[in-house]
């Protein structure tokens, strides 16, 4: 089991939610097969980072939990970094940053972190945890959660998908921007909502990836 391989595992199952991850979902996460995703959750499991029960499927262990916000904690400050020193658009950091993640050390980490005053959101608005594995609470929610007739802010957009960002960017759906809802589709639960005095259509799926505040 290579480092990398682990981390990837250990992202991957905090991002699925951490516990009660059924195999067959984390393998369609990380585009594997089920049988080599077995495998390596015995692996886990038998070095301390997942405990798991047949039929419930595989949860993160406290230390899991620790290396894999560790992980993610270097891809959003390396996300804030190529951004903010080199000008990568937010369509390309989540790529350059994945390359990146594994090969940065502790030291280098920190440097970042401190060159960046310590940020505690990524480019994309996502939560940076801090060098213990702490993320900061915050009151955001899912776009699909809001009430009709409320006035949100966007907090957080999806970083993995290019074509979203782009579709998002487009639309005028980007961080700090405010948007007034203002009706849903019964039949999808498309949203209808107005942005800077024009209207637009966001889709449930697309709903269930951004994250706001109600202002």
């Amino acid at each position: 089991m290579t480092s990398i391989a682990r981390e990837d595992y250990l992202k991957a199952m905090w991002k699925l939610g951490s516990s009660n991850i059924g195999t067959l979902e984390l393998a369609n996460h990380l585009k594997v097969t089920p049988a080599s995703t077995t495998k390596m959750i015995l692996k886990l499991s038998e070095n301390g980072l997942v405990r798991h029960k047949p039929y419930k499927g595989a949860s993160l262990t406290e230390i899991g939990l620790k290396q894999a916000l560790s992980v993610v904690r270097r891809h959003r400050l390396l996300e804030t970094f190529l951004s903010k020193t080199l000008g990568l658009s937010n369509e390309s950091l989540h790529v350059e940053a994945e390359r990146l993640e594994h090969a940065l050390s502790k030291d280098l980490e920190n440097s970042i972190a401190k060159y960046l005053n310590n940020p505690v959101r990524d480019p994309h608005g996502h939560p940076i945890p801090g060098p213990n594995g702490e993320i900061f609470n915050n009151e955001d929610i899912l776009l699909s959660e809001c009430p009709i007739s409320s006035t949100i802010i966007i907090r957080q957009v999806p970083d993995e998908d290019s074509e979203i960002l782009i579709w998002l960017k487009h639309n005028g759906v980007s961080l700090g921007q405010k948007m007034y809802i203002k009706s849903k589709n019964n039949f999808d639960d498309s949203l209808v909502v107005e942005i800077n005095n024009s209207l637009i259509e966001i889709s449930s799926n697309m709903s269930k990836l951004v994250y706001v505040t109600i202002e």
